[in-house]
């Protein structure tokens, strides 16, 4: 479906899609309010940006995730954040992109935020600098391999390690976590629209124990 959908046509389905999803928001107390920047990168394969975080890292070391953090007193909203930290982290320029919409938010449960995942267009790769202190690697990968033949259902072993969440493992990078819950959500929300292939299974795990 995506190689039928190219530039602004792709553009604006995303961005229909995400207007036509209400956002939900799921309070835990104590929590940290946090947010992340998911880049949608068009031209032929349109793809999103992911960074691999340094094992240096204070939350999630190690770990495949978006461009993100908390949210300061001076950020003017959790968009400004998250536009803010991916400045600061792979130096993507604030202004740079055109603002698709927003998702639920996600509690990370371990880590103690509370994540709101907002989406940008970029019309091609921009030129990064990743900061060396917190970004190992950035990672870029087409939305089209989000398919269920790199799923694996929460619970999995994988080199010895037990993942308690869904994953989706390209190019032998594992993108589990809140990362793996945000991007389950954001397959249904495209997959609805057409424009990707929905994820299998019933997804009843991204937010559990909340109604």
């Amino acid at each position: 479906m995506l190689a039928m959908l190219a530039g602004e046509s792709l553009e604006g389905s995303i961005r229909d899609a995400l207007e036509a999803h209400r956002p939900r928001t799921y309070p835990m107390p104590g929590a940290r309010a946090a947010a992340v920047l998911i880049p949608v990168v068009g031209g032929s394969e349109p793809s999103l940006i992911f960074t691999l975080r340094t094992d240096t890292v204070r939350s999630h070391p190690g770990q495949i995730s978006f461009p993100g953090g908390a949210i300061d007193p001076d950020d003017a909203s959790p968009y400004a954040a998250a536009r803010r930290e991916a400045s600061e982290e792979i130096g993507l320029p604030t202004e740079e992109g055109r603002y698709l919409g927003e998702l639920d938010t996600f509690p990370t449960f371990v880590s103690g935020f509370v994540v709101t995942p907002f989406l940008v267009w970029l019309d091609g790769s921009p030129e990064l600098r990743p900061n060396p202190a917190e970004v190992a690697e950035v990672i870029q990968v087409p939305i089209a391999a989000f398919r269920d033949e790199i799923r694996e259902d929460a619970g999995f072993t994988l080199k010895e390690r037990t993942y308690p969440t869904e994953a989706w493992i390209w190019e032998g990078h594992v993108i589990w976590g809140v990362t793996g819950r945000i991007m389950r959500e954001l397959l249904q929300i495209l997959g609805e629209a057409g424009v990707a292939d929905p994820p299998g299974g019933d997804g009843s795990w991204i937010h559990p124990n909340l109604p």
